[in-house]
């Protein structure tokens, strides 16, 4: 027996597993249960997606098609009070007080809404959520030029919203109630300044760069889908035009040829497209400074109700101008206003930008480019039309190829009709002092002629206030006879104040 102990020990030394092993295929095992758990858990986390995305329809919209649907859902959906709530201050005019004042609007928060219609089982249910903004995009009182766009996400079960027909009635019910908007008043006349940050060299621009086009206070589309607080869309937006734009201007034969002109262009639209005409025009105003060259330009756009783009061209670059050219292009009918243009380039030189700067090829291809630029009305102005390049025009020819430059017109100091005009209108209760004063200033640019005429009109204001002693009265007269010719007021200068004026 005593031999026998050993064997059997040895033999189920043998038969049984070391320890080690059974701990292996056990880890082994159970990392292959494991595995095939993952994997049916995976494989039913994609049947689930592949579900919900059969079940659930997702719609992601951008733009100003975003802002259609939110109006579209407020129009005609309904949701609920409760829940998170997201407010927005926007920088608009307000026609009552015609001052541009912040308007508090609700707006679609980040962390989404319900909006339903119908009731019951036919009731139908809409999720809507919005990207969510950085703070650093968010600022007080904004205006369309800094509002960053984000996505809108729209949830709702397969069959119940036709996603087409929704865009579609979307953008009829925003169109129609941006229509609405300029029937009661509303208008397209806006002055927008375009910007860029050649030469900036230290990156200041790029904080006010426009990059989601250029639009003030007075467009409203981008809030039309919010709901303002305290005002209604009725009082925001652009005043109508009151009265007639040009009645404060004096202006030569050439110049109200120039009105007739632009009339006749905005109401011909299909008269251009009839004949395959590029429906543009393009002018070139010079003259010396204060002749009425920005205000009569000013003067048609109003008129006409256009928006007007004004470029500084000085801190664009080629893709800054290009960019922004045809942005402005999807505002057409519109007015490109290119102001001053001699201090940017002396011929084909850029003289403000050495380096990254606007290049005169870059202009004319906006001007005439391979862009089609229907509704537009280009009005360009210098001081020394001797310093452009004949490609813009001069005042002997207008440009050399047709479709840039259509008219070149020059703007003068003011006749005598023109005096006169003015004299009527600034010295209306003292009719016994226009003949005075136009004779005084003959050569007087219209600026000049209209600081002359304003500042005899506000001394003889105070006069009537305060009637002047004799003394007093003598030295006004002598102050009009030594009035310096250089400040543009001669003989209708300012005399002395009274006493306490």
């Amino acid at each position: 027996m005593s031999s026998l102990g050993p064997s059997l020990f040895c033999v189920a030394s043998l038969a049984a597993p070391p320890l080690a092993a059974v701990d292996g295929w056990q880890f082994a095992g159970g990392a292959a249960a494991l595995t095939l758990v993952a994997a049916t858990f995976g494989k039913a986390r994609e049947f689930l997606t592949h579900l919900t995305r059969v079940a659930i329809v997702s719609v992601t919209v951008r733009g100003y098609q975003a802002e259609a649907v939110l109006l579209e859902l407020r129009s005609s959906f309904r949701t609920s009070r409760w829940g998170p709530r997201s407010y927005l201050g926007w920088m608009l005019h307000v026609r009552p007080v015609r001052r541009v004042q912040l308007v508090p609007m609700e707006v679609t928060p980040s962390s989404g809404r319900l909006w339903w219609r119908g009731s019951g089982w036919r009731r139908t249910a809409v999720w809507v959520c919005r990207g969510e903004s950085k703070d650093e995009e968010m600022h007080d009182g904004l205006t369309c030029r800094n509002w960053e766009e984000k996505p809108l996400t729209l949830l709702f079960l397969r069959g119940a919203l036709d996603p087409d027909e929704l865009m579609a009635r979307a953008a009829e019910r925003f169109n129609a109630f941006e229509t609405r908007h300029q029937a009661a008043e509303g208008r397209r006349h806006t002055v927008r300044f375009v910007h860029g940050t050649a030469g900036d060299r230290g990156g200041v621009m790029k904080e006010v760069r426009r990059t989601h086009g250029a639009a003030g206070h007075t467009d409203l589309r981008p809030c039309l889908a919010h709901r303002p607080l305290g005002r209604g869309f009725e009082e925001l937006g652009g005043d109508a035009g009151e009265g007639n734009p040009y009645a404060p201007l004096a202006l030569n034969a050439e110049a109200r040829g120039l009105i007739a002109e632009a009339r006749d262009w905005k109401a011909s639209e299909h008269w251009y497209r009839d004949r395959g005409l590029p429906w543009r025009r393009g002018w070139l105003l010079h003259g010396p400074p204060g002749t009425g060259k920005t205000a009569l330009i000013r003067a048609v756009a109003e008129d006409l109700d256009l928006p007007v783009y004004a470029y500084d061209l000085a801190s664009l670059k080629n893709d800054e101008m290009r960019e922004n050219w045809a942005e402005m292009l999807t505002e057409a009918p519109c007015l490109a206003l290119l102001e001053d243009v001699d201090a940017v380039f002396h011929g084909r030189e850029n003289v403000a930008v050495k380096e990254g700067g606007l290049t005169f090829d870059c202009l004319l291809n906006c001007l005439d480019g391979v862009q089609r630029a229907d509704g537009l009305l280009i009005a360009v102005t210098t001081n020394h039309p001797e310093r452009l390049d004949p490609a813009l025009g001069s005042p002997r020819q207008t440009a050399t190829r047709p479709g840039r430059i259509d008219r070149v017109v020059e703007l003068p100091p003011l006749d005598e009709d023109g005096r006169f005009h003015l004299a009527r209108r600034i010295l209306a209760e003292h009719p016994d002092r226009w003949q005075e004063v136009v004779e005084a200033g003959a050569g007087d640019t219209g600026a000049q002629f209209q600081e002359r005429c304003g500042a005899l009109a506000l001394r003889l204001r105070f006069a009537a206030a305060a009637p002047l002693s004799d003394g007093g009265a003598a030295a006004g007269a002598s102050a009009e006879r030594t009035a310096p010719r250089r400040t543009g007021v001669a003989a209708a200068g300012v005399a002395k104040l009274p006493a306490g004026g």
